[in-house]
């Protein structure tokens, strides 16, 4: 007797996958004050701890529960395919070099060095959270219903609402809805370095990267004229590498859908005609075989690959 394949504890859903971010989002809408000061987080000892440490620390060990309970933690975080062409490498390598380019910028001397020690823990905690949230465990349950294309775009229009929720912390309308449209661009970078990584590891860390030099920026730097002019420059070497991750995860995605476009393209194309009398007999090799008449052929698809199918189940599972 064959040993019986292993299956996934809880099978993907859609509303599994959205679930971690509505009760998020539930969460932090109950949490907020119209007093709160969203524009000073982050920029003392204190405000680390508490609006980003502790909070950020709770979130990602309660997400880890859940997926842990659920069995996720493969399809959840590893691709079993790396996303093409090479050249859309291009979108993640500038926002690390934008990252690193802001690191002068911060006055080292400005605050204690547990402040930059802690901030680096808050922002891990920060990606860590964000990045198994809306580009793990919400890929997974929308790869149940949409095509990889549809994925790309639901998943980073979700990512970029999800900072909607500022606005009861204190943050301006206008800032918001800037921030919201920055987030959704650069959830687009995040999603094509988690298709061309194959794991959740780099998204993780280019998001604490980013967020790690915007507050600390923010804390500690000067306002000369020559750190305003870099700060502008950066921003607008930024906006130019966002716009390029939408392009690359819009190919990557689209790419990913070409063998699903053609299955269904030659899914209603009938076979040659052969007469039933002319049907091999059942010891002919199977590639041999003609199926009669209306009896429509499966044609096979070079090199087809479908996301949803090879993450839903453990490997060697059936789909």
């Amino acid at each position: 007797m064959t040993e019986q394949r292993r299956r996934w504890p809880v099978p993907p859903s859609l509303l599994v996958g959205l679930a971690p971010m509505l009760v998020f989002a539930a969460i932090s809408a109950w949490r907020a004050r119209p007093s709160d000061d969203y524009p000073s987080l982050g920029l003392t000892v204190d405000s680390v701890v508490q609006a980003l440490v502790i909070p950020e620390g709770i979130a990602a060990l309660g997400l880890a529960v859940v997926v842990t309970a659920l069995g996720w933690w493969r399809i959840a975080t590893v691709d079993p395919t790396r996303g093409r062409p090479r050249w859309t490498w291009t979108a993640p390598a500038l926002i690390l070099a934008v990252c690193l380019a802001r690191l002068p910028l911060v006055d080292w001397t400005a605050l204690p060095w547990h402040y930059f020690a802690l901030l680096g823990v808050g922002v891990l905690f920060v990606g860590f959270f964000e990045e198994l949230m809306t580009r793990g465990v919400l890929l997974v349950g929308l790869r149940r219903r949409l095509p990889e294309f549809g994925v790309w775009i639901v998943s980073c229009v979700l990512f970029g609402l999800l900072h909607l929720l500022n606005a009861l912390a204190g943050a301006g309308i206008g800032p918001t809805l800037i921030q919201v449209v920055f987030a959704a661009s650069f959830g687009s970078v995040l999603y094509v370095a988690r298709r061309l990584s194959g794991n959740l590891l780099l998204p993780v860390l280019l998001h604490a990267v980013w967020d790690f030099g915007s507050i600390a920026v923010s804390a500690t730097a000067n306002r000369g004229f020559g750190d305003i002019a870099l700060a502008g420059l950066l921003g607008l070497v930024a906006f130019a590498v966002l716009v390029l991750g939408i392009v690359a995860g819009g190919v990557i995605a689209w790419r990913d859908d070409r063998p699903r476009r053609l299955r269904r393209r030659w899914r209603d194309v009938p076979p040659n005609d052969v007469p039933p009398n002319d049907v091999p007999p059942n010891d002919v090799p199977q590639r041999d075989v003609v199926p009669p008449p209306g009896v429509y052929a499966r044609r096979a698809v070079p090199g087809g690959r479908d996301l949803r199918d090879s993450t839903d189940t453990p490997s060697g599972s059936p789909s």
